[in-house]
C-alpha cells in the first residue's frame, strides 16, 4: 500500500509536462473504464439469476450520484480513445515524438470539442428525468423492496 500512496504523491508532485499529465490521465482513465466494465458484466449476470437484483442495479445506476458518473464515464472513454490513437500513431512512427506538446493540444482538442456538447446532452437528460420523479429522485433504491417482488 505504501508503494501506492508514493507513486500517486510522485505523479502529483511531478513537474513533467503535457505527456506527464497526459499518461496520468490514460491511466485513469482506464481504470475508470475497468472499473465499468467489471460492475456492468456483474450487474447483467444477474439478469439471467435474479431479475428483481437486476432491476434494483439498473435504478442504482440511475441515482442522481452514480448517474453522474456517467457523463465521467463517457469522458473516460472519449479521452482514453483519442489519447490511445495518438499513441499509437508516435508509436508508428517514432519520428513524430518531437511533436510530442502538439499531439497532446490536439488530443485535448479533439476530446472536449466532442465531451462538451455529448457532456451537456446527457446532464440535462439526467436533470429532466430527475424532475420527472419530483421529491423521490435522491431516495436510494431499497433492496429489500426488489427481493420482495416491488420496485
Amino acid at each position: 500500500m505504501s508503494n501506492l500512496v508514493l507513486t500517486i504523491r510522485e505523479s502529483i508532485r511531478y513537474r513533467g509536462r503535457g505527456g506527464h499529465w497526459s499518461w496520468v490521465a490514460h491511466r485513469v482513465s482506464g481504470l475508470a473504464i475497468l472499473l465499468f466494465l467489471t460492475i456492468h458484466v456483474w450487474d447483467t449476470a444477474t439478469a439471467f439469476y435474479s431479475p428483481n437484483l437486476y432491476r434494483w442495479f439498473v435504478d442504482v445506476f440511475k441515482w442522481p450520484p452514480v448517474a453522474v458518473g456517467e457523463v465521467a464515464l463517457m469522458a473516460a472513454v472519449l479521452y482514453h480513445a483519442f489519447n490511445g490513437i495518438r499513441i499509437s500513431i508516435l508509436d508508428y512512427k517514432p519520428e513524430l515524438w518531437k511533436h510530442q506538446k502538439k499531439s497532446v493540444q490536439i488530443t485535448w482538442g479533439l476530446f472536449l470539442i466532442l465531451f462538451i456538447p455529448i457532456g451537456l446532452f446527457m446532464s440535462y437528460e439526467l436533470v429532466m428525468y430527475w424532475q420527472e420523479l419530483g421529491s423521490a429522485w435522491m431516495d436510494f433504491p431499497q433492496l429489500s423492496v426488489y427481493m420482495q417482488g416491488g420496485g
